[in-house]
C-alpha cells in the first residue's frame, strides 16, 4: 500500500494490484456487464444522510426542542404555537430584523414589538379550504387519516382572588365541556421571525390547572366557532373568536397547532433522557414542520 501526495498537500491512500490482476479484473468487468445496459446508464445508489449517517436538527429545531425539554415534565402542561406577525410598535408595520433566515427574536427585540395572531378573513377561509382539502384526501390514501371536528364554545372568566379561571361552555348543550374549568398560567414563549414566509410564529408554554367551579360571577366572556383536524399528535385548530375582556365584538380569526396529548410527550421525554428508543425529538421536529408547512401555504395579504 502507498502513500501518494496530492498538489494540495495532503496524501491519498492507494493499494497497488499486479498488471495481471489489472488485466483479469477488467477483462471479468466486462464479461459480467449485462450487453442490453449502455455504458451510460447512471446507477441509482443510496447515500446516507452524512458521513456519520445522521440528520441533524436544524438550529431553530433544536432550540424549539431544548424550550418545550425544559418545561414538559411540568404537570398540565400545554404546548402550542400560534401563526401570525409580529408588529414593530414604532412602524406599524411587520417587524424587519437583519435576516433571511428564520431567527428567535431576542427579548431586548421582543420588547418592541407585538404578536398579532388576529388573521384577515380572507386568509382564515383559504386555511380552511385547505385543511378541508386535506381532510378529504387523507380519506383514500394510505396515510394517517386527519380527524375533523367543529365545535362552538363559550368561554366565561372568574376572577378569584388574583387568579383567573376559565369556564368552557358547550353552546349546543348548555353544559360544561369535559376538563373545562382551569385556571391558565403562562410560562414563557419563543417567538420566531420567519421572513422569508408570510407568517412568524410564536411557541407558548402554559400550564392549565383544573379548578373547581367557581362561586364568583364571571366577569366576560367569549365566543369559539372552532374548526379542529387531528393529526400525528396534533390538533390544528382554526378559530373565530368574539368578544372577550375589552368586549370587543369584531371578529378575531386565529389559527393554533397544539400537542394532543402532552403527557405523552412527557413519557417520551423521560424515555429519551434515559438514552431509550424514543419518539421525543421526531415530535417536536413534527411540530415545527407543520408550523412552517402552514406558514409556507399561507396567502400573502400585502
Amino acid at each position: 500500500m502507498d502513500q501518494n501526495q496530492t498538489t494540495d498537500g495532503t496524501t491519498s491512500i492507494q493499494q497497488k494490484r499486479p498488471a495481471d490482476q489489472l488485466d483479469s479484473d477488467d477483462q471479468s468487468t466486462k464479461r459480467h456487464q449485462p450487453s442490453n445496459t449502455p455504458a451510460s446508464t447512471p446507477m441509482t445508489m443510496y447515500r446516507e444522510p452524512s458521513i456519520f449517517n445522521t440528520r441533524p436538527m436544524d438550529d431553530i429545531t433544536r432550540l424549539i426542542h431544548d424550550f418545550i425539554a425544559k418545561y414538559c415534565d411540568r404537570q398540565y402542561v400545554e404546548i402550542e404555537a400560534k401563526l401570525g406577525v409580529f408588529i414593530d410598535k414604532q412602524t406599524r408595520q411587520r417587524l424587519t430584523m437583519d435576516c433571511q433566515t428564520e431567527t428567535v427574536i431576542p427579548s431586548h427585540m421582543a420588547r418592541m414589538a407585538r404578536f398579532e395572531s388576529n388573521m384577515p378573513l380572507e386568509q382564515h377561509r383559504y386555511y380552511n379550504e385547505l385543511l378541508n382539502g386535506l381532510v378529504n384526501k387523507s380519506q383514500t390514501s394510505k396515510g394517517e387519516r386527519i380527524k375533523y371536528r367543529h365545535t362552538r364554545e363559550t368561554d366565561r372568566f372568574h376572577q378569584v382572588g388574583r387568579d383567573k379561571w376559565r369556564v368552557t361552555i358547550d353552546q349546543q348543550t348548555g353544559q360544561i365541556v369535559p376538563g373545562g374549568i382551569v385556571e391558565k398560567v403562562r410560562l414563557e414563549n419563543l417567538d420566531i421571525h420567519a421572513p422569508m414566509q408570510p407568517l412568524d410564529f410564536r411557541i407558548s408554554i402554559n400550564l392549565e390547572i383544573p379548578r373547581p367551579l367557581p362561586d364568583q360571577p364571571h366577569t366576560y366572556e367569549r365566543n369559539k366557532d372552532r374548526l379542529s383536524y387531528q393529526h400525528g399528535g396534533l390538533n390544528f385548530d382554526l378559530t373565530q373568536v368574539k368578544g372577550g375582556q375589552t368586549n370587543d365584538m369584531e371578529m378575531r380569526h386565529e389559527l393554533e397547532v397544539e400537542f394532543i396529548d402532552a403527557a405523552q410527550l412527557q413519557i417520551e421525554k423521560q424515555k429519551q433522557d434515559r438514552k431509550e428508543p424514543s419518539v421525543f425529538a421526531p415530535s417536536i421536529e413534527r411540530f415545527v414542520n407543520n408550523i412552517r408547512m402552514l406558514s409556507k401555504h399561507a396567502k400573502r395579504m400585502h
